[in-house]
């Protein structure tokens, strides 16, 4: 062998050594082109960057509420990473792997986390600190149990329901009981990931996660009410299937369950804001599950009572109307009664929610007909943040004695634009994906 040969031979090793010492090689590929993991991640990089601009602009409970969710829904992109694992069987044999997943999943935690205090430490904001760290609380407590039971997935988004609650809870957990709860939780998730096993299981909620976006369900079609109602919806629910009737029915249910629980014991629960908030995120999940599931439009455009591709999407943008009026009703129902029930009927504020809930969830539709791609359906969550802002920003203005008159103005304008969305997004959708007719 020459010399120059000897020389190269050491080289080349030391790359590939090199290569697979590199713990952030291929973490583009496997965090931001995974369906799973890109869209908790992309909804928590979105709350960090709205969080940074509302504590910028001095909305202080915003940016907690914002930097708390970005938490949150990076932690579960972390949960969804190590099912994926757990999930994978060459996961054990390809060296380095898991060590790399484990430091990225730190890295992305802890990220965003520091982005968090950062902002907070800058700006002032040290009352909110102990929030942040509550929700990282809450975050690794679920990974933990994601790591015990892959089933516990299905519970992610009890995370997003206890998000605005984690200001309350503050209020009655000291800083120290956190901090020493979140080293036990951290030492426990270590523990469990130095022998990380293969579990069938995890394989089963990685595949209904991508279908049915980590929402299980009992089977409600045996009931003829129901199966009534969703041939009503058909075929706007085709996707989702009995989903969308089960979470009509939840969230009217878990809404006044909560207002009468906070009327009783002086709660002071945002019950009205979340049903808003949980409504529109429902909407989006109508065209999540169309997306995830675009290799059934075939299947749906050869079911009879179709004329073509034409009848297809005229029967879809149907069925859209009759949720939009379906959830808005739902709104006008519960905000009646919650408000007959405190006492305090404000039909200003009736108007108020029922406005702002229609043009938020017209636009969830409207921009949904023309998603193609998941990490387009992602995007549209920032209409969820606006919502989420528009409302708190009007209500405080509203406890500080003000009036909802120009919010009105700029609720009919909004659901002008919805209703205009509506009509764009329906000359879009399925736009060159099936066959025209």
């Amino acid at each position: 062998m020459s010399a120059p040969e000897l020389n190269l031979v050491p080289t080349a090793t030391t790359k590939r050594a090199q290569q697979r010492l590199n713990p952030f090689r291929g973490m583009l590929r496997l965090w931001c082109f995974d369906i799973g993991s890109v869209s908790f991640l992309g909804v928590g990089l979105l709350g960090v960057l709205l969080a940074c601009l509302a504590a910028v602009n001095g909305k202080n409970d915003s940016a907690e509420f914002l930097f708390s969710m970005g938490i949150v829904s990076s932690s579960a992109a972390v949960a969804w990473q190590l099912i994926r694992l757990m999930a994978s069987e060459c996961s054990q044999l390809i060296p380095h792997y898991r060590r790399h997943i484990y430091i990225q999943s730190i890295t992305v935690l802890a990220s965003v986390f520091a982005i968090g205090v950062l902002c907070c430490l800058v700006l002032g904001l040290t009352s909110s600190l102990a929030s942040l760290v509550l929700a990282l609380v809450m975050s690794f407590a679920f990974i933990w149990l994601c790591l015990l039971s892959t089933q516990w997935f299905y519970a992610s988004f009890l995370l997003f329901v206890l998000v605005p609650f984690i200001s309350l809870m503050t209020a009655h957990i000291p800083l120290w009981l956190s901090v020493i709860a979140l080293v036990v939780l951290g030492g426990l998730i270590i523990r469990v990931c130095r022998a990380l096993p293969w579990r069938a299981e995890a394989r089963t909620v990685y595949l209904n996660g991508l279908e049915m976006g980590w929402f299980w369900l009992p089977n409600l079609q045996s009931m003829r009410i129901l199966s009534r109602f969703e041939r009503y919806l058909h075929p706007t629910n085709f996707f989702i299937g009995p989903m969308l009737t089960a979470l009509l029915l939840l969230l009217p249910v878990a809404c006044l369950t909560l207002g009468v629980l906070s009327h009783q014991f002086h709660w002071n629960i945002p019950v009205l804001l979340l049903l808003a908030q949980f409504s529109v995120i429902m909407c989006s999940m109508v065209h999540w599950s169309r997306v995830q599931r675009s290799r059934s439009t075939e299947t749906l455009l050869l079911m009879p009572g179709f004329d073509g591709r034409t009848g297809l999407i005229a029967a879809f943008c149907r069925g859209q109307q009759r949720l939009l009026n379906v959830v808005v009703g739902i709104m006008l129902a519960c905000t009646l009664l919650l408000g007959w029930l405190d006492g305090e009927l404000n039909m200003q504020l009736v108007g108020h929610l029922v406005l702002s809930t229609y043009w938020a969830c017209a636009l969830i539709l409207g921009f949904g007909c023309m998603c193609r791609r998941v990490w387009h359906v992602t995007l549209t969550m920032m209409i969820v943040a606006a919502h989420s802002l528009w409302v708190s920003i009007s209500l405080a203005s509203l406890r500080d004695g003000g009036n909802l008159d120009d919010w009105f103005i700029w609720n009919f304008v909004l659901m002008l634009l919805g209703n205009l969305v509506l009509i764009w997004g329906k000359k879009t959708l399925w736009k060159g994906d099936v066959i025209h007719g």
